[in-house]
């Protein structure tokens, strides 16, 4: 693959937590490549070290060694105003518990990111009117998140997210609070983004449904990548599995 199909990559990257005299690896040397346009999620237990991995990708905190490389630059060279540009333009972020703030409307919300880039307020209030219309919520403009439901609050996040049309957004489990319905629901409108956008996803999951809308799956364990598999490679494991489960109902 050329390196400019490459969207982000980390090389060896690693973390360390100090508390007292105990020393904790929280990431033991991560090497991915993520190409444009895929959707990719990572999954793994609690602890594995999922949401650090998240943070260092997203420039949200600095590995302790290692490099994170954003379209070949090296995002931890990059001055702080750089790396606060980088984050607001180019990375969206959803987060499982919403994030949205309480007091502002649902479009509110959405053109806060603009607001901080300085884009003029009648052209903010536009795009994102335009953005809560494309995820469904053109009704709800105005409706606090309180006055909203869970789906309906994780939509106006994934608006939120889209604000200044970013190349990437990550989804830390962004159907982990969700219904079962409402999820699926998330789940397509991610799908639709990847596949008419182009935007890269990467998600934080333990969705089954987000697992089967992948092109790969990351399974980390222990602050390490244990294994990597495509969308194809994940279904045969999968039919595998329920073919043996009915074989054991069977034989009962």
């Amino acid at each position: 693959m050329k390196a400019a199909d490459i969207i982000i990559k980390t090389e060896n990257v690693k973390k360390r937590y100090k508390t007292g005299d105990e020393v904790l690896w929280a990431l033991k040397g991560i090497d991915l490549e993520i190409p444009r346009g895929e959707f990719l999620s990572i999954m793994g237990p609690s602890g594995s070290g999922k949401s650090t991995f998240f943070n260092q990708i997203g420039a949200l905190d600095v590995p302790t060694e290692g490099r994170v490389l954003f379209e070949g630059q090296s995002v931890f060279d990059m001055s702080e105003s750089q790396q606060a540009w980088f984050r607001c333009n180019r990375i969206g972020y959803i987060f499982q518990t919403f994030n949205l703030i309480q007091v502002m409307s649902a479009l509110q919300n959405v053109v806060l990111p603009m607001v901080f880039q300085g884009t003029p307020k009648e052209e903010a209030d536009r795009r994102g009117i335009a953005i809560l219309e494309r995820v469904g919520l053109g009704h709800r403009l105005h409706n606090k998140p309180f006055e909203l439901s869970g789906g309906q609050q994780q939509r106006v996040a994934v608006a939120r997210a889209l604000a200044n049309t970013p190349s990437v957004i990550l989804a830390d489990e962004p159907t982990g609070n969700l219904d079962t319905k409402t999820g699926s629901e998330i789940i397509e409108l991610l799908k639709e983004l990847n596949a008419r956008d182009g935007v890269t996803v990467v998600c934080s999951t333990h969705d089954p449904k987000m697992l089967r809308s992948s092109d790969r799956i990351c399974w980390m364990l222990d602050g390490r990548l244990d294994k990597i598999s495509s969308q194809a490679e994940f279904s045969l494991a999968a039919m595998k599995q329920d073919e043996q489960g009915r074989g054991r109902g069977t034989s009962r």
